[in-house]
């Protein structure tokens, strides 16, 4: 219960909130402390956060995608879901594209600026101004230049060059995204043309990796509060005043954009969602939006997204588990938009006049760039506006330091647009599980009784009589006896589902929520992945081998001990003997 608290919205923001104290007023505590650079000093374990959340990505990635592909390339209605994703990919890209170009262009971030203005910024563009605020910058343009000079311009062959691996490993340990994702593509693809045994059996393998980062993830979750603090402070402390006060117009544009297409969001998935409340919707979303704002890293936020959509809100999963991953690498929402504002800055600023064809170039061109910087971030990502600024013969390296001094501010919101409006797009592509069950409101009550439940997935099994079997469509045998009265003894009531009745997702989703997995289930030297085996209740002979008889538990149920425990008292009472007919000890 007390860990609980580590993870409560109230903490989360009171965590925010003291990291931008830390922030704002660095210099003082620094001094107080008695630590030079205080912010800097805690920023270090925020990193180290911050990997941590990074290391789950790409199994996440490769094992959410192709699993998911995997499912829909066996099942005959995929073709309609693939439609779907590229269409309402399309549609989302293209809309995004004309707010960013539409706020850039009636809102001129880069247009009527007062001399004190116009005088910072040159001297911000100015290589040789080695005062003030572009000298506090110029150890990290200096990084920045090194890192530039190693990375090709970009271009379209570039960008399809990088797509396809000539080496998965490499790719994998160069994190190249881009080439992590097709090849997740074309291996899920691959499993959907297996045959049902091995299919299935490499499915249920990824799904189970899938699941123990999710569970990695939700162990960070407990210290969320300590790396926010970390990584708030040491993110507000590098931004000067003076520069902040340079770029505010395009800040406070870029912001407003992004709250206005934060509400789109939230009305498409609130109207999605079926949920009767709006603010409903946005608590629930509450995780996956703050550690976009707070990681900066749209990829870190994947489990919390993908457990919202799909636990939380009720979205088909195997739609989720593949369009989220696909749509954070490819969908670069927040860039797009950025570029759309960004370029009508460098536009305005020059004072350049435009035709129709320079707006042909730049609509393309930042659809285009945003798309480009799938897995890039840092210089990287801005470095990218080159694509649009060259074909219109305007100085990218020039304007770059300003992006650059500003982007500590730009890149939480940018991440934010990235990871929200991508998932309003998995909305648009998900069917909910059950578009006739009962509202989400509904739903959390009848959650509040999961206490007093113990929910058993039975899976498919030969009939072994007098354990398991069926009679009449019902399953009957000594195995039900047993369920039932551990559930008494428990002092809750028991929940059967039945492989037979369930369809394939419905089935695995049950299966993940389990207390017990059963089914005359005999016990083997390793439990299958994900899985740890109980104490035996039985003990059946098979080819003159005795093979005993137990159940499974999702890896890490907190209900194993205490039924475990029942389970010896009951062996102890000769529960199962004094039922038994024969065929069990």
């Amino acid at each position: 219960m007390k860990s609980s608290f580590l993870k409560h919205p109230i903490t989360v923001l009171a965590a925010v909130a003291i990291g931008v104290v830390i922030g704002l007023f660095n210099t003082p505590i620094s001094r107080a402390v008695g630590i030079p650079d205080f912010a800097a000093f805690i920023a270090v374990p925020g990193q180290l956060y911050l990997f941590y959340l990074q290391m789950t990505v790409i199994p996440i990635i490769i094992t959410a995608i192709s699993s998911s592909l995997g499912k829909l390339m066996r099942n005959k209605s995929s073709t309609g879901l693939i439609k779907r994703i590229v269409l309402i990919f399309i549609i989302c890209i293209i809309a995004i594209a004309f707010i960013g170009i539409a706020f850039g262009l009636l809102g001129r971030p880069g247009a009527g600026l007062d001399e004190n203005t116009r005088s910072l910024l040159s001297k911000l563009i100015s290589a040789s101004d080695t005062e003030g605020i572009s000298g506090a910058l110029a150890m990290s343009l200096n990084a920045a230049e090194d890192t530039a000079s190693t990375i090709p311009r970009p271009s379209l062959a570039n960008f399809f060059k990088d797509l396809i691996p000539s080496n998965i490993f490499q790719a994998l340990t160069m994190g190249s995204t881009m080439a992590i994702v097709f090849f997740s593509i074309i291996f899920g693809v691959a499993i959907g043309f297996l045959k049902e045994e091995s299919a299935s059996m490499l499915i249920s393998l990824l799904t189970a990796v899938f699941e123990a980062f999710q569970k990695l993830i939700n162990w960070s979750l407990y210290l969320l509060p300590f790396g926010l603090i970390c990584l708030m402070a040491g993110q507000i402390a590098k931004v000067g005043p003076q520069i902040f006060m340079a770029m505010s117009k395009f800040i406070t544009l870029y912001g407003i954009g992004t709250g206005l297409i934060f509400i789109i969001a939230t009305i498409v998935i609130w109207i999605r969602s079926g949920i009767a409340n709006p603010l409903r919707v946005l608590s629930i979303l509450f995780e996956p939006i703050l550690l976009a704002f707070a990681t900066r890293n749209s990829m870190a936020t994947l489990p919390s997204a993908i457990t919202s959509l799909d636990e939380k809100m009720g979205f088909e999963s195997t739609s989720v588990n593949l369009t989220l991953p696909l749509g954070m690498t490819l969908g670069r929402f927040g860039n797009i938009f950025y570029f759309g504002i960004a370029v009508f800055f460098v536009v305005q600023i020059y004072g350049m006049s435009l035709e129709f064809m320079h707006y042909t170039i730049i609509f393309l061109g930042v659809i285009f760039a945003g798309t480009a910087t799938a897995g890039a971030s840092g210089i990287v990502t801005l470095s990218v506006i080159s694509i649009i600024l060259g074909p219109l013969s305007l100085p990218v390296e020039a304007v770059l330091v300003i992006f650059m001094a500003i982007d500590p501010i730009i890149d939480p919101f940018r991440t934010l647009l990235i990871v929200y409006v991508n998932m309003a797009a998995t909305t648009l592509i998900a069917k909910r599980e059950q578009d006739d069950e009962p509202a989400i409101e509904e739903e959390e009550q009848a959650q509040e009784g999961e206490k007093n439940r113990l929910l058993v997935y039975i899976q498919e099994s030969q009939d072994r009589k007098p354990l398991l079997y069926r009679q009449a469509g019902a399953l009957m045998g000594l195995e039900i006896d047993l369920l039932r009265e551990i559930a008494q003894r428990l002092n809750k009531q028991v929940m059967i589902m039945d492989t037979a009745a369930l369809g394939y997702e419905e089935g695995a989703r049950i299966k993940r929520k389990a207390d017990i997995i059963a089914g005359a289930i005999i016990q083997t030297e390793e439990a299958p992945l994900g899985f740890s085996f109980s104490r035996a209740w039985a003990t059946i002979t098979e080819n003159n081998v005795k093979k005993p008889i137990c159940f499974l538990y999702p890896a890490g149920s907190s209900a194993a001990v205490h039924i475990n425990g029942i389970i010896r008292t009951l062996n102890a009472e000769n529960f199962i003997r004094q039922r038994a007919k024969g065929g069990a000890r």
